[in-house]
């Protein structure tokens, strides 16, 4: 929080919470301050902690409150939810469409690394199955977005190699 506090000074450098005569007093200042936010908003990610400060810093005239940061969260929330289901209804499409192994070489460069990261095109659509790997894949997805291609898997992926 202290982070997203240094970010809320350069973009609100007037407002009220920032004006001190020294960096000691701005400290005793905003401890409490800093505290109250951390604890509010405790369930929030730093990652979409920062991406809804970019939103505030773009939209808000004056130092946001912290109902507009959670505001802020939900919409990043929303839009990386979004993202994730179109892409996984774009990647289903073109299975339907072109088959599994085509669908693949028109996928966008993003959903083909989540894929990848999944196990391939076997687990996103298995060839025996009547269905498709929807919620490994957004979750797969939103991790990428998230900043963490590294193919982690998914709880249900983990929880089936344990059943195996």
């Amino acid at each position: 929080m202290t982070e997203i506090f240094s970010v809320f000074m350069l973009a609100w450098p007037n407002a009220e919470t920032f004006r001190a005569s020294s960096k000691e007093e701005l400290a005793a200042k905003l401890g409490p301050t800093i505290t109250l936010w951390t604890a509010c908003l405790r369930d929030v990610d730093y990652w979409t902690a920062q991406k809804a400060t970019v939103k505030l810093c773009q939209s808000c005239k004056f130092l946001p409150s912290i109902a507009e940061m959670r505001e802020a969260v939900e919409a990043v929330n929303r839009e990386i939810t979004g993202e994730a289901k179109r892409a996984y209804m774009d990647a289903r499409s073109a299975c339907m469409t072109f088959g599994a192994e085509k669908a693949y070489e028109q996928l966008p460069a993003r959903s083909k690394k989540v894929i990848d990261a999944m196990g391939g095109m076997e687990v996103f659509a298995p060839p025996d199955k009547d269905f498709f790997a929807m919620l490994d894949f957004e979750s797969s997805y939103e991790t990428f977005l998230r900043g963490n291609p590294t193919g982690l898997p998914s709880a249900r992926k983990v929880q089936k190699a344990l059943e195996n």
